[in-house]
């Protein structure tokens, strides 16, 4: 491709292109902009599209979603339509009764004055809020409101006994709780360690904006938190935690290993029972089943008693405050405090605002990007010694943020916008930067090579730079758009704005980098001290009056950044030169043990917790969750019956399982999509549904049943009712054709008449004895209703787990077994499906699945643009080998570092394709345009590839790992992840791109046309019988084509490349040459340079 059309724009024109660029940004980073402010963007809801959409599962699970909605009091559908057509009857005569009632006393309305608001207080604990209708004409009412506010006047009862004042009821998760622990885990079950725990508890109470959120008694003081302390004080009747006394502590922790047995028989829980002796009796409060259930741990008294068994190491405060967002403050206060007390420690939280908190930690930390921003600043600074330049590179980067949020907002019309979007400005920094200093270079390069004018300069810069960055950005925005596709809504919409940012910096920098790369140049060339950075300036004058501060040369010589780096690069070179099998042995040996670790033992193992950890594992919210939630009865899976919970088999007809709503959007999750061919009252459908039934309940997976199954599979109840008399004789009652008269299958008249009120017999059942749930027919709401949905529903053998290997077995064994049943169902129950919770299990193995695919496409489109831009077998093949040996090396210590295969980790091992594949890109390009006369030697070019690409390569990994660096001090966990990753992929794929691939290079390199295709060879396969025949081949001697394919330059083989040199006036006036110290004018008419070119012969 010919670029000096282009080029001579930019160096003609570049303020021109500097607006035009400008008025596009600033029209596509306004516009988002002013949207934000009318809709908002918020990241309350932190786990919002960790989930997946599309899949098979994700498709039955938004199918039953919506089935859920539609059987809703609201929704389409309806359990019982006689009870519906009932209510709907009685609803209507109500309102025309009222309307009646309306219209007779209208005319004698008056307005009454309502009396004045109260200001709205602290909720007060077991306050009655009771609502009266005021009319004028009801003196019973007025009475009645008058009784109401003189009760409302009335002193307290203070005849209460002890116990009901000292407690406002018993504590509840709903409140806020912290887990205090004593150091060296202790037994704090004691005087000493009790009264300071009673004194840090009133440091808590203490908290300016306590008083204000605090839930509060009758007197409107608040309540007293539950505390060991206090129930010590309470079982002792101490007024104050602070009175207790040894012998109280004695007396409760005897009580408490009295009553241990009955709590762990769930004899003593919450209710009365007079089984229990009188001391463990839920009427003194039931304060020792709030002790065992909420305060002390597990480990404290347990069922089968050790020696440590009567030990308490930890416990828990339960604090009157609700848990909601209108307890931050309280919190931010809570964190500026001390946590150590007295030996005592504040080692967990629970206050339900983690995801709430999430939202302003996000904007809290955006410091740490700030000052990522500023060391990629420097960098970018010192390297290219312009301020202007470096101002410029900033300015690229954000605004290839803002086009591609407008791409990503208005033209992909993308609505969610996860909060992990936010991360693809630390990727946008590290890819702008790394650009700016390939261009850099080039620039510098081709200054030196040549004494041309400062459009042939460009043009040049342009040939080189082009191609380099055109390929690095094509693979890394590949990478990125490769895992858009993916079915997990986080991940598809993190890789779409990811890679749409790094193609709208690539279209930045080519346009707007070289545009001020030319003002820079034509300002600085009469005085380069004058506007070059102020920090390079001042270090030169300094190094300049060395003499009079008695300074060596060796000293400024040392501290000269650039000749240091030159120094480095050349000590790294001949390193590499000299060392090459040790270095590549070395290299392959890493490899080859990470990839032991990452396929063998211990793998990338898949997440364990449904719930996404939000913070780092230190902070207090994840320490609960980590560590402590299950470690209290009260959250304790045995004590819900978790541990026994069967998952459920559903299986579902009448309903498609079908998504129809945005997959980029998790809220938005369509509508319901009926079978158009469902009929449950065919004939032939109701007797293969009985014998359905029948054969689920002798599978291996089924689970028997406790209690009467009515509508779990209703077609057996619905048979058995029709068996009984056709006439009631104590109703006084005829039954029929709903009675035995009908023969099952029954004919599709007596079935739609029989079936209301079959159904409607069923739902009479009293609830001690049905729990129905979703099982059973779905009805229309019309007024001749049918049935629509069939749900068949029965619990399984296996119970629910986070192991992906018993979760995957349990959705095979059923899955398989309910599509060989479907191939013999008649066509009216042949879109049947089987559902169950298999939200976590699809998530871990879309990611499992997904994880494999991404790489596995992102390895082959990088080889194939690799192979495309060298046409050489042999760099190909060592760039690949590097590339996969970086990514198993990154892997393998992410694995060491305790990394599970969730969202951020799987987002982060796709991209590590793009962001590994620059740097070895870098040197196989360079290493395929050598001269001519160093391509001969293949250690020359080596040495040639590596000289002219490690500067910009290390300054890259600099300033993308540092970029990274900056976010490890932040508290939210996805941050700390993506800078992990970045710092660990830029070390290990600038390293293995450095000393393997160049050491690969220079112990078998090709040189000259070894392993080289050509454009025109790989044309020629493809038309032979095309080929043109009129005039023979012109010479070797022929005129180059101008315009010839960009890629000649890295695919023909050096011989055949020819010099083109222009012809110039010797006089010319026209033109502008570039030297280093001035401007020369040279003739650029088209007369002097339009066909007339010398071509050198080869050296050969």
């Amino acid at each position: 491709m010919n670029f000096r059309w282009f080029a001579n724009i930019l160096v003609h024109h570049p303020f021109f292109v500097l607006l035009a660029v400008a008025v596009f940004s600033g029209t596509c980073i306004i516009i988002p902009l002013s949207l934000i402010k009318v809709h908002g963007r918020s990241f309350k809801d932190p786990q919002l599209g960790f989930s997946t959409r599309g899949t098979k599962i994700a498709n039955r699970l938004t199918a039953w979603t919506n089935l859920i909605k539609a059987t809703d009091t609201s929704g389409e559908f309806t359990r019982n339509p006689k009870e519906m057509r009932e209510f709907m009857k009685m609803k209507n005569q109500t309102s025309n009764n009222v309307s009646r009632v309306k219209a007779t006393l209208k005319p004698r309305q008056k307005k009454i004055k309502k009396p004045p608001k109260k200001t709205k207080g602290n909720p007060v604990y077991g306050s009655l809020s009771v609502t009266f209708t005021e009319d004028s004409n009801s003196s019973a009412a007025l009475a009645e409101l008058n009784r109401w506010k003189n009760v409302q006047h009335l002193e307290p009862n203070n005849q209460k006994t002890f116990e009901e004042n000292y407690f406002c009821g018993n504590p509840d998760e709903r409140y806020a709780h912290l887990v205090i622990s004593t150091h060296n885990r202790r037994d704090l079950f004691n005087l000493a360690d009790l009264l300071s725990l009673c004194r840090l508890e009133h440091q808590l109470t203490g908290i300016p904006t306590y008083e204000d959120l605090c839930i509060e008694n009758s007197w409107r003081k608040c309540c007293k938190p539950w505390s060991l302390p206090n129930f010590v004080a309470f079982f002792n009747r101490r007024t104050s935690c602070l009175a207790i006394t040894a012998g109280d502590v004695e007396n409760t922790k005897n009580l408490l290993m009295q009553c241990s047995r009955y709590f762990h028989s769930n004899d003593l829980n919450s209710q009365c029972l007079p089984n229990v002796p009188y001391n463990c009796e839920c009427l003194r409060h039931d304060a020792v089943y709030n002790v065992l259930n909420f305060i002390t741990p597990t480990s404290f008294l347990p069922a089968n008693e050790t020696i440590d068994a009567h030990e308490v190491s930890e416990v828990m405060i339960f604090l009157p405050l609700a848990c909601s967002t209108a307890i931050i403050p309280y919190y931010y206060h809570l964190s500026s405090v001390t946590l150590d007390y007295e030996g005592l420690k504040i080692v967990a939280i629970d206050f339900g605002i983690k995801s709430s908190l999430f939202d302003s930690y996000l904007l809290r930390d955006a410091y740490l990007m700030g000052s990522g921003v500023c060391f990629v600043f420097i960098c970018i600074w010192i390297y290219t010694r312009s301020l202007f330049l470096t101002m410029a590179t900033i300015l690229i980067i954000i605004c290839s943020l803002g086009i591609s949020y407008f791409v990503y907002n208005l033209i992909f019309e993308i609505k969610f916008f996860p909060f992990m979007n936010l991360l693809a400005t630390v990727v946008a920094i590290g890819i702008g930067s790394d650009d700016a200093f390939i261009f850099c270079k080039t620039w510098e390069t081709q200054k030196l090579n040549q004494d041309g004018s400062l459009e042939q300069i460009m043009t040049d810069t342009f040939h080189h730079a082009f191609m380099t960055m055109f390929i690095t950005s094509l693979t890394t925005a590949v990478a990125f758009l490769g895992s858009s596709i993916s079915a997990v809504t986080a991940v598809a919409c993190f890789s779409t704005f990811t890679g749409m940012t790094v193609i709208a910096n690539y279209l930045l920098m080519m346009t707007v980098f070289p545009a001020c790369l030319v003002i820079w140049e034509r300002s600085c060339m009469s005085n380069q001290a004058f506007l070059r950075s102020c920090t390079m300036t001042l270090y030169q004058r300094w190094c300049c009056i060395k003499l009079r501060l008695n300074l060596s040369d060796g000293w400024c010589k040392y501290l000269n950044i650039t000749k240091f780096f030159k120094m480095k690069e050349n000590f790294i070179l001949s390193y590499i030169i000299r060392y090459k099998y040790f270095c590549c042995i070395l290299m392959t040996s890493l490899s080859l043990a990470s990839g032991f670790i990452v396929f063998v033992n211990p793998k990338m193992q898949l997440p364990d917790s449904k719930d996404f950890q939000l913070f780092d594992s230190s902070h207090l919210f994840e320490q609960y969750d980590l560590k402590y939630r299950d470690q209290f009865w009260f959250n304790h899976p045995e004590k819900h019956d978790q541990v026994n919970y069967k998952l459920p088999l559903r299986f579902v007809w009448g309903v498609l399982p079908i998504d129809n709503g945005d997959h980029l959007d998790p809220r938005n999750l369509g509508t319901l999509t009926l079978d158009p061919d469902f009929d449950m009252a065919d004939p032939e459908a109701q007797e293969w549904l009985l014998n359905f039934c029948q054969k689920v309940r002798q599978q291996p997976f089924y689970h028997s049943m406790v209690g009467p199954l009515l509508p779990n599979c209703f077609v057996e109840t619905f048979m058995n009712s029709m068996n009984r008399k056709c006439y009631d004789a104590f109703l006084d009652q005829d039954r029929t054709p709903c009675c035995e008269i009908s023969k099952f299958p029954f004919n599709r008249t007596v079935f739609n008449e029989c079936i209301e009120n079959e159904i409607a017999d069923v739902y009479n059942t009293p609830t001690n004895l049905l729990n129905p749930g979703m099982a059973g027919p779905k009805f229309s709401k019309d007024q001749n209703a049918t049935i629509k949905v069939v749900v068949v529903e029965y619990d399984s053998t296996y119970s629910y787990t986070m192991s992906y290997k018993q979760m995957d077995s349990f959705f095979n064994s059923v899955e398989t077994w309910m599509n060989e049943e479907l191939k013999t169902a008649p066509k009216s129950l042949k879109n049947g499906w089987f559902i169950s919770d298999l939200a976590f299990y699809d998530l871990q193995r879309e990611l499992n699945i997904s994880i494999e695919f991404a790489v596995a496409i992102s390895m082959g489109l990088a080889l194939l643009v690799l192979y495309l831009s060298t046409l050489n077998v042999l760099t190909s093949l060592y760039a690949i080998i590097t590339i996969i040996s970086s990514i198993c090396v990154t892997i393998a210590v992410l694995v060491l570092s305790g990394w599970k295969l969730n969202i951020v980790e799987a987002t982060a091992i796709s991209s590590s394709i793009g962001l590994t594949v620059d740097f070895s890109l870098h040197y196989i390009v360079n290493y395929r345009m050598c001269p001519e006369d160093v391509a001969v030697n293949r250690e020359a070019a080596t040495k040639y590839a590596l000289d002219y690409m490690a500067g910009p390569a290390f300054m890259a990994a600099i300033t993308t790992g540092a970029a990274g660096a900056f976010m490890l001090p932040s508290m939210i966990l996805p941050y700390i992840q993506i800078g992990t990753f970045l710092l660990v992929v830029m070390c290990v794929s600038w390293v293995y791109a450095t000393f393997m691939l160049g050491s690969m290079l220079a112990i078998g390199g090709p040189i000259k046309d070894c392993g080289q295709f050509n454009w025109s060879s790989l044309m020629c396969l493809f038309n032979r019988s095309q080929r043109v025949q009129e005039r023979p081949l012109p010479p070797p001697s022929t005129i180059v084509d101008a315009d010839s394919h960009e890629l000649e330059s890295l695919t023909f083989p050096k011989e055949q490349n020819r010099a083109s040199i222009p012809l110039r006036r010797s006089l010319s006036t026209c033109g502008v040459r570039f030297t280093p110290n001035k401007y020369t004018l040279t003739d650029e008419s088209p007369s002097a340079t339009s066909a007339i070119t010398i071509i050198m012969t080869d050296d050969n």
